[in-house]
């Protein structure tokens, strides 16, 4: 999908043209856009944006479309602008609430809010690497979606819900999950589009389910780690999605990235919710289960592919997580 914006930088307006990744002048530093996976009606993008000196940076309109749009801030805290410059009327006649508003988010969380072509704005701080993923559906498929599930009451009060102001929580580790699984879609490879799209789905009834329930003061949060940590861990995590199989001793591992075991279990645990032996172990067995479903080879070699050596201990964690034997699946 080719997404041509009006950027005001520095008071200049740009034009910056996203054909699946997009950049702007090294002048102002860099919008670098990659890992684009675009399915049907929903685009999902990764963002990296540093500027050269604290910059007020606006989006004046958003191409003349009418989308809702899902943010997933990872690594800074921000405050940014949403001004609608009209009113907009729904479905059911009520009237979208007009004006600037102000969001606040923490490093963290997302947001859900519907875009019908109003401009944004961010202050973005000096040499600081702002990481966010979003994920883009025009407003008619949304609703698409949920008429697929709910009632004409219900979607209405949905929509009164999610579409009339930007609403937030807090990425919960099956976000995080379903993000890292969409980012190493490739290995599924002529299957990534099908595999990619379900997930998109997933995300989008995870992020909603997680609004509509939990509230974001509410969630006990865990210390998160620092900048330099969260890349190192993240690649790490990338490293066993791709490979899950290979030798992840803690010893070895936090040696590798230049931590103690006791901070690499607490980082770990911090951003994913889970200690790094379980999260191996699941990656291990959903590899299994894939080359058994796949390729139809022996048990005992789907087990050794997968980095299991105690056919008894792998036979029993097989069916504690997918409930039955690995014989039987």
């Amino acid at each position: 999908m080719n997404i041509n914006k009006q950027v005001v930088i520095q008071g200049k307006t740009i034009k910056v043209q996203l054909e699946g990744t997009g950049s702007i002048s090294t002048f102002y530093g860099k919008m670098n856009v990659d890992k684009i996976k675009e399915r049907e009606n929903i685009v999902y993008r990764s963002w990296d944006i540093q500027v050269p000196k604290t910059t007020f940076i606006e989006e004046k309109d958003n191409g003349g479309r009418d989308e809702v749009q899902i943010m997933f801030n990872l690594n800074q805290n921000i405050n940014w602008f949403f001004n609608r410059a009209k009113s907009c009327n729904s479905n059911n006649g009520s009237t979208f609430h007009t004006g600037s508003e102000k969001v606040e988010m923490a490093r963290g969380e997302v947001c859900v809010f519907r875009n019908n072509n109003y401009s944004t704005g961010m202050n973005y701080e000096a040499e600081v690497s702002f990481n966010f993923k979003s994920m883009q559906m025009p407003t008619p498929y949304f609703r698409e979606l949920l008429s697929k599930y709910f009632s004409d009451k219900d979607i209405s009060s949905l929509e009164e819900h999610f579409l009339t102001h930007v609403t937030k929580t807090v990425i919960t580790p099956e976000m995080y999950r379903v993000l890292a699984e969409i980012d190493t879609a490739d290995r599924f490879k002529e299957y990534e589009g099908v595999y990619s799209e379900g997930k998109m789905i997933e995300l989008t009834a995870l992020v909603l389910y997680g609004i509509a329930y939990h509230k974001t003061d509410e969630i006990k949060r865990l210390p998160q780690p620092n900048k330099s940590d969260v890349e190192r861990i993240e690649g790490l995590r990338e490293k066993i999605q791709r490979n899950p199989s290979l030798e992840y001793d803690a010893q070895t591992v936090a040696d590798e990235l230049g931590m103690s075991i006791s901070k690499l279990n607490r980082a770990f645990r911090a951003l994913y919710a889970t200690s790094l032996h379980s999260y191996v172990q699941d990656k291990r067995l959903e590899y299994a289960a894939r080359l058994l479903q796949e390729r139809n080879i022996p048990i005992s070699e789907a087990a050794q592919k997968s980095g299991y050596t105690n056919m008894s201990h792998f036979s029993k964690s097989f069916l504690k997580k997918f409930g039955v034997l690995p014989k039987d699946y």
